[in-house]
């Protein structure tokens, strides 16, 4: 029952009965249009029939120049019957069909054809040239008869013809229709089912993809079709989800393993503490150690909740115009405390003070993450430089380079992704969980700049922001960086 009741509701299903449903719609219409076309082309044609009759006897009757209405015998005619079956024998004996003739001179009957028996053919007509009317007397037909009447002088001419030939083929027809229906609608159930089964079978292979197959695609996406299309986006689609949960996952298991690293330090050391007395120098020794790791879990913690409001899309970007020297200098004056534990200094090389366009506040944590990753792999006893100079006529490029063990070739395409991390890095000592230079791309995208990396083994490693020159050409005296 349930699997009758999922095949009704599924679109294979109404895809069938709307084919059919049109189909015999289409058919119906198609019946009608026929049967109206011939019932009026075989009308048409009748009454063109009966009018080239009663013109061609008028046409007779008047050329022979008789005054029927006084007629006299003679030794050619002996009545006035014998006058218009000579006049009009070759219109009647030559006509195969059932017509019924009249013919009346100064409103007297002067001729009827035998068929009319003791009937005669009057109606209240107008006196128009050409009248066509169908009337009805069961003495002569069951079915209604077709008649034409001329007049012209003293003479009224009749020609009618029972329509009952038309009534049979069009009944004919309609029987011929009745038969073919029940075959027409198979064909279109049939029909309807194989180009609907057919249609939708490329996408049915999505019922056997779930979250632990989506490698697989769906097949059919290189037709062009509909169909075709569908498929792609469908690919699409299970592609960013996979690319969705395999971050997932690698969010969960990256976070929880960097969360867990720095609670456990808290955890251990703070029981140690409580143990046993220490002394104030070290229970001091013991605070520092936890107030690292805090400023690591926070660091972390801020990371996360940067990259959720970059993928909602809740950042809002307030751009002005600043000297990008004045900026550099300013961001790496504030960071310099960071490079003396292993004797490393920052040197800003400035060129000629050129304005962009940025959000100081983005753009100084995108620095931020640079100058503190170079100090972090930077050899001890080294420098820094952090400088700007022109690239092309409209850009300018902002340089962070670092000498050190550097970034495995391998690795400089990976380094942006989220949670990626050289293995050299994994140690407590750099710390990190691999999002701080995906915050950068994140920021430097949204200011629709451009970073690049370079790095050669044990030499030097170079990140570069290029970023488009201000549109302004002077610099707001009241603006400061």
């Amino acid at each position: 029952m349930n699997k009758l009741r999922l095949f009704v509701s599924s679109t294979r299903f109404k895809a069938t009965i709307w084919y059919s449903s049109l189909f015999l719609i289409l058919e119906i219409l198609l019946g009608a249009l026929i049967y109206l076309y011939l019932y009026n082309t075989l009308l048409d044609n009748l009454d063109l029939g009966l009018k080239n009759q009663a013109k061609a006897i008028l046409h007779h009757v008047v050329e022979k120049h008789k005054d029927i209405d006084n007629f006299v015998p003679d030794s050619v005619y002996a009545s006035p019957e014998d006058l218009i079956w000579d006049v009009i024998y070759n219109e009647v004996a030559l006509n195969q069909r059932n017509n019924y003739i009249q013919i009346n001179a100064k409103d007297k009957i002067v001729f009827k054809s035998a068929n009319l028996q003791d009937d005669t053919l009057s109606f209240p007509l107008k006196n128009a040239p050409v009248n066509l009317f169908n009337f009805t007397d069961t003495t002569l037909s069951q079915k209604p008869i077709r008649c034409v009447k001329l007049n012209e002088g003293q003479y009224k001419i009749f020609v009618a013809f029972p329509i009952h030939q038309i009534i049979q083929t069009l009944t004919s027809l309609v029987h011929i229709f009745e038969l073919l229906a029940p075959i027409f609608i198979i064909i279109s159930i049939i029909g309807g089912g194989i180009i609907s089964a057919k249609s939708l079978s490329r996408i049915e292979k999505t019922e056997e993809i779930t979250a632990l197959n989506l490698d697989e695609k769906i097949i059919g996406e290189k037709y062009s079709d509909e169909y075709g299309r569908l498929v792609k986006k469908m690919n699409e689609m299970i592609s960013r989800i996979k690319t969705s949960i395999d971050y997932m996952n690698q969010f969960s298991i990256s976070a929880a393993h960097e969360l867990k690293t720095p609670l456990t330090i808290l955890r251990g050391e703070t029981e140690i503490a409580l143990k046993s007395r220490k002394t104030p120098e070290e229970y001091i020794e013991v605070l520092k150690s936890n107030y690292e790791e805090t400023i690591r879990l926070t660091k972390i913690i801020d990371n996360l909740f940067f990259i959720s409001k970059i993928d909602h899309s809740l950042i809002d970007i307030n751009k002005s115009p600043v000297h990008i020297d004045d900026f550099l200098k300013n961001v790496t004056e504030s960071l310099k405390i960071l490079g003396i534990e292993k004797g490393i200094t920052l040197t800003v090389i400035p060129s000629s003070n050129s304005l962009v366009e940025i959000d100081k506040e983005l753009m100084t944590q995108a620095f931020s993450n640079l100058i503190d990753n170079a100090i972090k792999y930077g050899e001890e006893n080294s420098e820094i430089i952090i400088k700007s100079e022109a690239y092309d006529s409209d850009k300018i490029k902002l340089s962070v380079i670092n000498k050190g063990e550097g970034i495995p070739i391998e690795s400089l395409p990976k380094i942006f992704n989220r949670f990626y991390r050289v293995e050299s890095s994994r140690n407590r000592s750099t710390g990190g969980v691999g999002l701080g230079l995906s915050v950068v791309k994140a920021i430097v995208t949204w200011h629709g700049a451009e970073i690049i990396a370079k790095s050669e083994a044990n030499k030097t490693t170079e990140f570069s922001i290029i970023i488009g020159k201000s549109q302004h050409n002077k610099f707001p005296e009241s603006q400061a960086v």
